[in-house]
């Protein structure tokens, strides 16, 4: 396939309807990430406590748990929308609650409300990611999934950095975090509504209806076991690779990206600059590197672009040692966002696609989920002690630790790369 027919296939309709997915699902999460931790950092908590906060974020690493909830358990009142779409707008509903809830709080006076309202937004958001990779896999062909994957990767950026945490800098500069995120919560609820109307249920292998209440074993062995037992049965022995893959490919850049925001501050760049270059700026730089692995993965295939990825991500961490040597200096801070966005934008559609080439469509949400907790838990648990590392060792040593967290990621994808014949990918 040309380069110029890659291009074109991002413009099917069904493609371009996962952007929109994308955008939903980057909306709440990005709320929870920059934001939130710059707002804690200026209410004066410690980077310990900042580091802490983001295992809250591991409810988006352990939703396998409740995915089969979500494949498998029609909600009453609202079997009408289709199982797909069921889901999809109770867990919008209650991310928009959480969020409003956000904004009438304070985490200096009420700090444990406050990450309790944190937590239960990370469960709901982390649902509708649920029912959005369900979606994304289901809308479109297996031929299109690299495409699809590069942009839900865009949508998401634009919801998660260009809305929510760009949008939510420049409001808060003015107004207030707490009015920031009340806006914030307002914008999701109607672009969620708008979304879900043009949103059709996808057409998929339904398997027969088993009820919870009447036959609960059965019940759990069709919703539980029986998508781990599929895994097993077409991967075999290989499958041990390829979770070894799935489990180290994201650790390097997700132990850096709690201290990301507390390390701006105490560089001293303002607000506005963070929304400017790291977010808005940075945005670009994650979609051009999307785009690229989009096209890349039709041009040489996805076990080549996995590793290629695993080995530019840590190098592009390496620019935040030198920052930090040199201290404020807006040019050495795009230098920075420019390799670090690009390469997150890379392999996140790297990433995706090779999770989603793994998925059976027969158990589309809660395989994916079990696979994407492989990506996240590892990483997040990890992630939960970056503060600690930086008030004990420094930023310069921590940097270094985040690049050569990226050394087994490197290792796994050549064994994998090796074995591509096996694994059907190319």
């Amino acid at each position: 396939m040309t380069w110029l027919n890659s291009f074109r296939s991002y413009f099917q309709p069904r493609v371009l309807l996962i952007a929109a997915l994308g955008f939903l699902s980057g909306l709440p999460l990005g709320l929870l990430i920059d934001p939130l931790n710059y707002w804690l950092a200026e209410a004066g908590i410690n980077k310990s406590t900042i580091g802490l906060l983001s295992l809250v974020l591991l409810a988006y690493s352990i939703k396998m748990v409740w995915a089969p909830l979500v494949d498998r358990l029609r909600i009453p009142y609202l079997k009408f929308l289709g199982q797909r779409k069921s889901w999809l707008l109770l867990s919008q509903l209650l991310s928009f609650i959480t969020i409003l809830g956000l904004s009438f709080l304070d985490p200096i006076t009420n700090l444990e409300l406050f990450v309790f309202v944190v937590l239960l937004l990370s469960i709901f958001s982390a649902t509708q990611d649920i029912c959005v990779d369900a979606l994304r896999i289901e809308l479109v062909d297996e031929k299109e999934i690299g495409e699809a994957s590069a942009l839900y990767i865009i949508g998401y950026r634009v919801g998660a950095i260009l809305l929510s945490q760009v949008l939510t800098f420049y409001i808060a500069e003015s107004y207030g975090w707490n009015v920031a995120y009340g806006v914030m919560a307002l914008l999701f609820f109607l672009f969620s509504l708008t979304i879900l109307y043009v949103l059709p249920e996808p057409e998929r292998e339904i398997r027969p209806y088993i009820s919870l209440f009447e036959k609960p074993i059965l019940w759990f062995q069709d919703s539980f076991i029986s998508p781990v037992y599929d895994l097993f049965y077409r991967y075999k022995e290989h499958l041990v690779i390829m979770l070894l893959l799935t489990f180290t490919y994201r650790l390097s850049d997700m132990f850096l990206g709690p201290m990301a925001m507390p390390f701006y501050q105490d560089m001293g760049f303002s607000k506005t600059e963070v929304a400017e270059i790291t977010n808005f700026y940075g945005l670009w730089m994650t979609i051009i590197g999307g785009l690229f692995a989009g096209l890349t993965l039709h041009k040489f295939g996805l076990v080549k672009n996995m590793v290629f990825g695993a080995i530019f991500v840590p190098l592009a961490n390496m620019p935040f040692i030198y920052l930090n040597s040199v201290g404020y200096d807006i040019g050495v801070l795009v230098l920075t966002i420019t390799l670090d966005n690009f390469s997150q934008g890379f392999i996140g559609v790297v990433g995706i696609t090779f999770l989603s080439r793994m998925v059976s469509k027969t158990y589309t949400a809660t395989q994916y989920a079990l696979l994407f907790g492989f990506v996240a838990i590892p990483p997040r648990l990890i992630s939960g002690y970056s503060g600690f590392v930086v008030e004990d060792y420094g930023y310069h040593n921590f940097f270094i630790i985040c690049a050569l967290l990226g050394i087994p990621a490197i290792i796994f994808s050549i064994m994998v790369y090796r074995k591509k014949e096996i694994f059907s990918f190319d």
